[in-house]
Parts: C-alpha cells; structure tokens; sequence
C-alpha cells in the first residue's frame, strides 16, 4: 500500500482543503482494490465525525449559477484587450461548471460504494460471498452482486446481481422476504432455498433446486409472477416472454461452482457461448459442421485450456488458440 496516503490526508480531502498533490497521489492510491475499501470505511468515519457538513447539492449548484451569471456581466467593448478578459473570464466559467459536474460524479460514485457491498469476479474466476444474514452466493466468472451494507436485515433481503451466481438462502424466523434483483427486467423472490439465477447478455434463466421461489418479471407492460416448484426451469427471451419446464437434473446448472461441466447433447455452439461468458474467449469454427455437433458428459476442469482439451479429445477434433480467440478444426 502506498504509505503517502494516509487517514488524514483523506480526510484532508474529503473536508475540500487536500492540495493538488495530495489529489493525485489519492487518485493513484485508489488504483489498488484493497486501498478502495479503506477508503469508504475512512470517509464513513469521517462523515459520522462531521455531520454538521451537510452536502446540499441544490445550494451548491445555486450558488455555481449564481457565478456564473457573475461573470458574464461584462461590457463587451471592441478593444483587443477587454475581449481577452472576457474570453478569461469564459474559461474560468467553464472550468467551474466542469468541476462541480466532477465533483457530482464522485458524489454519487462514492454514496453507491459506501452504502452497497460490491463483489466482482473475473472471467474464469469464482467466489463464494456469505451475507449478512448468512446466506451463501457463489459468483460465476464475469459476474457483479452488491447488497447494502448497513441495514441488510431491516425489512427486505435485497441483493443485485449480473451475470450468474448460485444462492443458498437462510430461512428467518419472521419469514423475511429474500430478492434478487436484475437488470433482465425480472426478479426472483424466495424465502428459504437453492437456486441458479444467469442473467448472461444471451439469455436469462432461473434455476430451482430446492424450495420454492416466486420470478417476478415484466412481459410488454403487464406485470407477470410464476411460482417455481424444485427443478423448475425457466428461460426470458428478449421479448420479455418467459418459458417454464420442469428438468430431471436442476443440479447440472449450478455444477460450476465445483468447476465441473456438464453438458448433454448441447450442441457446440452452446458451449462456444458458454467458453466466451466464462473464460472471455472468442470461439470459431473453421468447418461450420463443427457448430452442430453435440457433447455428452461430466468433466472437471480448472481453466479454459483444460476445458478445450477435454472437448477437443473428445470429439477429436482440434483447436488452436492464440490470446483469446480459439479456432476449432478437424
């Protein structure tokens, strides 16, 4: 950690009195992950130690225009000299406006930070998350999930997820309603369970393990609600319309956790989709035949290269990669 930062020249900062220098070694400081988390947990501090300093962002912007109307009460005269000032005077108006939009920005990035716990994972990376209530979400790889971090357990358990992630719910005793939030325009109600939700950008899909789950979603304009019994299955398509099947086999869909891949009779270009959302990989075909073929069966792999081998063996068929574009071939 960069030992020049520190909690008073945060705190220097936050009060609006931090020099040039000081912003920017900050800026630098805020590169590293870990160095973010100090420093929602310093400013929380220091915001309980100053709550005279309320942030009206309404007086502020007033009191911006007020400026700026200031200074464009200038007497345009036709010598060289006075139009320079003025064209000054336009600049410093410029730069004020522009740091306040700053400014707001950060506001409003710094309030979603401190308020919400973030989790992130990379492609090919997992992690397991416990919350609050101890509830359990394993995130699959290129996956995001917050959820607030004071209050959690107040009235509803709400967390937000993109990507996929894997949930194990704890039953309360008040049977306080559990929420997962998406961007897919639908949502998935539970209380106590085990359940898959991939909210990928090719599709969008709930699967029940155990339990039992309400998916709220939004078809058109009309608010719509299925109830799920275990190894229900159901996919969103673009238009909103939700299709609902039962599986023999929900536990397949959440097998990644453990980094084991099942697949049973998908053909290849699902699981070319499946290799780009996990791993970042662009997969091609040099033989479009390739696309249509099917693979069977249950493989453990630790990376992506472990994956394609195992496909390109059992196929037979072969692959070449280089960075991340692969190219399958016989």
């Amino acid at each position: 950690m960069n030992q020049s930062v520190n909690k008073n020249i945060l705190f220097e900062c936050f009060s609006g009195r931090a020099t040039p220098l000081q912003k920017k070694l900050i800026e630098q400081w805020l590169l590293e992950d870990n160095n973010r988390e100090i420093y929602y947990e310093w400013l929380d501090e220091w915001e309980k130690q100053s709550l005279q300093l309320v942030n009206d962002t309404n007086r502020s912007f007033e009191k911006l225009m007020a400026k700026i109307s200031k200074n464009q009460e200038i007497m345009f005269v036709s010598d060289e000299v006075t139009f320079q000032k003025i064209r000054l005077k336009k600049r410093f108006v410029v730069a004020i406006a522009a740091s306040f939009l700053l400014l707001l920005s950060v506001v409003f990035l710094t309030k979603d930070y401190l308020f919400y716990q973030h989790f992130e994972t990379n492609f090919g990376e997992t992690q397991k998350v416990k919350l609050p209530d101890n509830s359990e979400v394993t995130l699959n790889a290129k996956s995001t999930l917050k959820f607030a971090r004071f209050g959690f357990n107040d009235d509803v358990r709400e967390v937000y997820l993109t990507g996929e992630a894997s949930f194990t719910v704890k039953h309360t005793i008040d049977n306080q309603r559990f929420v997962v939030k998406t961007d897919k325009n639908f949502e998935v109600e539970v209380l106590g369970t085990e359940f898959n939700v991939n909210v990928r950008q090719t599709e969008a899909k709930v699967v029940l393990n155990k339990g039992k789950v309400q998916f709220n979603y939004q078809e058109g304009k009309t608010a719509k609600q299925i109830t799920m019994k275990p190894g229900d299955l159901i996919t969103l398509d673009s238009t909103g319309h939700a299709n609902l099947k039962q599986i023999p086999k929900p536990q397949i869909y959440s097998a990644w956790k453990d980094h084991r891949f099942i697949f049973e009779q998908t053909p290849m270009r699902e699981v070319a989709t499946m290799i780009q959302e996990n791993f970042g990989l662009k997969i091609e075909f040099r033989e479009e035949i390739l696309s249509r073929k099917t693979i069977s069966g249950a493989f453990h792999a630790e990376n992506a290269d472990e994956l394609l081998q195992v496909i390109s063996e059992l196929l037979e068929i072969n692959f070449n990669r280089q960075n991340n574009n692969v190219i399958f071939f016989e």
